[in-house]
Protein backbone atom coordinates (compact mmCIF):
# COMPACT_ATOMS: atom_id res chain seq x y z
CA UNK A 1 0.00 0.00 0.00
CA UNK A 2 1.16 3.46 -0.61
CA UNK A 3 0.25 6.18 1.41
CA UNK A 4 -1.33 9.48 0.39
CA UNK A 5 1.20 12.52 0.39
CA UNK A 6 1.14 14.07 3.81
CA UNK A 7 1.78 17.48 3.98
CA UNK A 8 5.42 19.11 5.91
CA UNK A 9 5.15 18.94 9.81
CA UNK A 10 4.97 22.31 11.40
CA UNK A 11 8.81 23.23 12.72
CA UNK A 12 9.53 21.45 16.35
CA UNK A 13 9.37 24.50 18.29
CA UNK A 14 6.72 23.85 21.13
CA UNK A 15 3.38 22.23 21.36
CA UNK A 16 1.69 21.44 18.05
CA UNK A 17 -1.24 23.95 17.09
CA UNK A 18 -4.69 21.93 17.31
CA UNK A 19 -4.45 22.11 13.24
CA UNK A 20 -1.46 19.75 13.21
CA UNK A 21 -1.97 17.61 10.48
CA UNK A 22 -0.31 14.84 12.69
CA UNK A 23 -3.64 15.63 15.08
CA UNK A 24 -5.57 15.46 12.51
CA UNK A 25 -4.70 11.94 11.14
CA UNK A 26 -4.88 10.64 14.45
CA UNK A 27 -8.27 11.31 14.71
CA UNK A 28 -8.74 9.85 11.63
CA UNK A 29 -7.18 6.55 12.94
CA UNK A 30 -9.09 7.08 16.22
CA UNK A 31 -12.56 6.89 14.28
CA UNK A 32 -10.57 3.68 12.14
CA UNK A 33 -9.72 1.98 15.55
CA UNK A 34 -13.35 2.67 16.96
CA UNK A 35 -15.07 1.36 13.75
CA UNK A 36 -12.44 -1.33 13.73
CA UNK A 37 -13.95 -2.45 17.48
CA UNK A 38 -17.06 -2.11 16.89
CA UNK A 39 -16.56 -4.84 13.85
CA UNK A 40 -14.86 -6.90 15.96
CA UNK A 41 -17.49 -6.91 18.44
CA UNK A 42 -20.31 -7.14 16.05
CA UNK A 43 -18.47 -10.62 14.39
CA UNK A 44 -18.22 -11.73 17.95
CA UNK A 45 -21.93 -11.63 18.52
CA UNK A 46 -22.48 -13.09 15.45
CA UNK A 47 -20.37 -15.85 16.42
CA UNK A 48 -22.35 -16.29 19.42
CA UNK A 49 -25.84 -16.81 17.99
CA UNK A 50 -24.00 -19.50 16.00
CA UNK A 51 -22.72 -20.74 18.51
CA UNK A 52 -26.25 -21.27 19.57
CA UNK A 53 -27.92 -22.42 16.39
CA UNK A 54 -24.59 -25.35 17.10
CA UNK A 55 -25.93 -25.89 20.34
CA UNK A 56 -29.44 -26.50 19.18
CA UNK A 57 -28.75 -28.25 16.20
CA UNK A 58 -26.13 -30.48 17.58
CA UNK A 59 -23.35 -29.17 14.68
CA UNK A 60 -19.70 -29.58 15.92
CA UNK A 61 -18.14 -26.20 16.83
CA UNK A 62 -14.81 -26.83 15.04
CA UNK A 63 -15.64 -26.44 10.99
CA UNK A 64 -12.61 -26.09 9.38
CA UNK A 65 -13.76 -25.84 5.95
CA UNK A 66 -15.07 -22.48 6.97
CA UNK A 67 -11.87 -21.26 8.60
CA UNK A 68 -10.18 -22.33 5.36
CA UNK A 69 -12.80 -19.93 3.70
CA UNK A 70 -12.55 -17.04 6.09
CA UNK A 71 -8.89 -17.27 5.33
CA UNK A 72 -9.34 -17.29 1.54
CA UNK A 73 -11.64 -14.73 1.89
CA UNK A 74 -8.81 -12.55 3.66
CA UNK A 75 -6.02 -13.71 1.42
CA UNK A 76 -8.42 -12.48 -1.69
CA UNK A 77 -8.87 -9.22 0.04
CA UNK A 78 -4.99 -8.57 0.99
CA UNK A 79 -3.95 -9.43 -2.36
CA UNK A 80 -6.71 -6.96 -4.08
CA UNK A 81 -6.04 -3.89 -1.62
CA UNK A 82 -1.86 -4.31 -1.06
CA UNK A 83 -1.85 -5.76 2.00
CA UNK A 84 0.57 -8.60 3.07
CA UNK A 85 -1.50 -11.50 3.39
CA UNK A 86 0.36 -13.16 6.24
CA UNK A 87 -0.75 -10.18 8.44
CA UNK A 88 -4.35 -11.05 7.76
CA UNK A 89 -3.71 -14.63 8.17
CA UNK A 90 -2.13 -14.01 11.53
CA UNK A 91 -4.92 -11.69 12.41
CA UNK A 92 -7.36 -13.82 11.78
CA UNK A 93 -5.94 -16.63 13.49
CA UNK A 94 -6.29 -14.43 16.64
CA UNK A 95 -10.19 -13.72 15.89
CA UNK A 96 -10.61 -17.54 15.22
CA UNK A 97 -9.15 -18.62 18.34
CA UNK A 98 -11.08 -16.40 20.30
CA UNK A 99 -14.00 -17.20 18.43
CA UNK A 100 -13.60 -20.89 19.09
CA UNK A 101 -12.92 -20.38 22.55
CA UNK A 102 -16.42 -18.63 22.59
CA UNK A 103 -18.33 -20.87 21.22
CA UNK A 104 -17.10 -23.93 22.77
CA UNK A 105 -18.10 -21.99 26.03
CA UNK A 106 -21.36 -21.22 25.30
CA UNK A 107 -22.36 -24.80 23.86
CA UNK A 108 -20.73 -26.47 27.08
CA UNK A 109 -22.49 -24.02 28.70
CA UNK A 110 -25.87 -25.17 27.68
CA UNK A 111 -26.47 -22.10 26.26
CA UNK A 112 -26.15 -20.11 29.55
CA UNK A 113 -24.01 -16.82 29.91
CA UNK A 114 -20.93 -17.69 30.63
CA UNK A 115 -18.72 -14.99 32.72
CA UNK A 116 -17.60 -12.54 29.40
CA UNK A 117 -18.65 -9.59 28.59
CA UNK A 118 -19.40 -10.34 25.32
CA UNK A 119 -21.55 -13.26 26.86
CA UNK A 120 -23.43 -10.73 29.20
CA UNK A 121 -23.77 -7.99 26.88
CA UNK A 122 -24.97 -9.98 23.85
CA UNK A 123 -27.54 -11.90 26.63
CA UNK A 124 -28.49 -8.45 27.85
CA UNK A 125 -29.47 -6.84 24.50
CA UNK A 126 -31.32 -10.46 23.39
CA UNK A 127 -28.46 -11.45 20.64
CA UNK A 128 -28.78 -15.04 21.39
CA UNK A 129 -31.57 -16.69 21.98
Amino acid sequence: MTPPAIPAAPPATGPAPATDPLDALRARLDAADAALLDAVRTRLDICLRIGEYKRLHQVPMMQPHRIAQVHANAARYAADHGIDPAFLRTLYDTIITETCRLEDEWIASGGAPVPTPVHASASARGAVS
